[in-house]
């Protein structure tokens, strides 16, 4: 223990003398130890992790800006519509960069494992909110909540399960968001809800190119971009399903990338009925 391991522990008996209540007193006091080290190590890489990634994503859009102020500073802006370009330029990098920083903070404190509020939530109720704002945050797109036979759902259908419904209410922003985004604007997206089992399943279907195969698990990566049409000109900063990820599994559920039956990206929630 002295010169560094603390994974070695005394011998334990069941008998109950007074060497053996030492032991078992040691041990629990190095078990102790180990986990509060390896708690210590976790936030540390956590901290490093954010730090990095931050510092990384933030690099571009600064640079934008700066090179703006510089062209500002040494008067080569000098027709109002190259001024009025630019300052749009760095109000839309500006703007990128808050909710870049908004993004990583949800995500470190998702990393530090904060309590969620668990509450038997009505998913197709939140499903109907959630498609009512993606429509007026893009007006074109027509977002339909329906079953797994295709019927459209209303306020009197109802599907429940046991969420934190401020966490959930995002996985479904951010997949919908993911879904306007990368398909085309007159095509329809399917915010599908049902039970399979002991189960509550959401599918966020679109009928856009859809995703490789080979690339289905490397999009819920941080800052992953599947492709060229992936990238920062689509207003993605790439963390939008690392943290849909996070806390679906922060819920004991799971998701998935999968194709949509004609064409499309198909993304799988899967959540345990209590």
């Amino acid at each position: 223990v002295a010169a560094g391991d603390i994974s070695r522990r005394l011998i334990e008996n069941d008998s109950n003398t007074e060497v053996d209540r030492i032991n078992r007193s040691l041990n629990t006091m190095l078990s102790s130890i180990e986990n509060a080290l390896e708690s210590r190590g976790k936030a540390l890489d956590q901290m490093r992790r954010f730090v990095s990634d931050a510092s990384h994503e933030l690099r571009t859009p600064l640079a934008s800006v700066r090179g703006y102020a510089e062209l500002y500073r040494m008067g080569a802006l000098k027709k109002k519509d190259d001024l009025d370009d630019a300052m749009g330029r760095i109000e839309s990098e500006a703007h990128r960069m808050s909710d870049l920083v908004e993004s990583l903070l949800t995500l470190a404190r998702m990393d530090e494992s904060t309590t969620l509020t668990m509450i038997d939530t009505d998913l197709v109720q939140m499903s109907l909110d959630a498609a009512k704002d993606a429509s007026v945050a893009d007006f074109k797109r027509k977002i339909v909540v329906q079953n797994f036979a295709g019927v459209e759902l209303g306020a009197d259908n109802h599907v429940f399960a046991n969420v934190d419904p401020m966490a959930f209410r995002q996985v479904l922003t951010n997949l919908l968001a993911n879904a306007s985004r990368f398909s085309p604007e007159d095509q329809s997206i399917d915010l599908v809800i049902g039970r399979e089992g002991h189960k509550a399943v959401i599918e966020v279907r679109d009928h856009g190119e859809g995703i490789p195969k080979q690339l289905r698990e490397k999009v819920f990566e941080r800052f992953y971009r599947a492709d060229n049409s992936r990238n920062r000109e689509t207003g993605g900063s790439g963390l939008g399903l690392s943290i849909v990820k996070t806390i679906v599994e922060r819920h004991s559920g799971a998701i998935m990338a999968l194709e949509t039956d004609g064409g499309g990206a198909t993304f799988r929630v899967e959540l345990p009925l209590r």
